[in-house]
């Protein structure tokens, strides 16, 4: 059976539409992010309103969390709902939550590249640590803010202004802040 005219344009049109539908599929499929970037906003919001209550700290905290778990890394917000859920947790004298927000709102800024809010993080965490009395977590938080301090895409007044936070800092990492 030879083909008409009429099959040999529609074979070829059926196998470029079953080559394009994998983008426009791919293209649907971003959907949930923007739904999710919608819900983040939305418990931010609640979040910052529930904070102006003193007794509601701790929700405001976890909505802050929630709110930053649901943003991409490259998204500025997140740092800020971890650091904001820190700061509102510690009012709340919750120190262990504070100091695992102020741990992922490095990881977050860390994540994004911004060297300098993720050593102050670490650095702020190393604090809440030794405010809980655990040394080890001082030492292992303090160590990653002063790794990231001696960063060379820091200045010096940047490098020095993170390790001043640390009394004790390691005497190899204070010598290159030096230079």
């Amino acid at each position: 059976m030879k083909p008409t005219s009429v099959q040999r344009f529609f074979l070829p049109a059926a196998l470029l539409t079953s080559l394009t539908l994998p983008p426009l599929a791919s293209a649907q499929y971003r959907l949930p992010d923007l739904v999710s970037v919608a819900r983040a906003d939305s418990l931010h919001l609640a979040a910052i309103a529930m904070s102006r209550t003193p007794g509601r700290w701790g929700d405001a905290a976890r909505l802050h969390r929630q709110s930053a778990a649901l943003r991409a890394p490259e998204d500025t917000m997140g740092y800020r709902c971890y650091w904001e859920s820190a700061q509102l947790s510690y009012g709340k004298d919750d120190l262990s939550s504070a100091r695992a927000s102020m741990v992922k709102a490095a990881a977050q800024a860390l994540a994004r590249g911004d060297i300098v809010k993720a050593a102050d993080a670490y650095a702020d965490a190393a604090w809440l640590a030794d405010q809980q009395h655990k040394p080890r977590e001082v030492w292992k938080l303090g160590r990653q803010s002063e790794v990231l301090a001696v960063s060379p895409l820091l200045s010096r007044e940047q490098r020095e202004a993170i390790l001043k936070r640390f009394v004790h800092a390691h005497d190899d990492l204070a010598v290159v802040a030096r230079r």
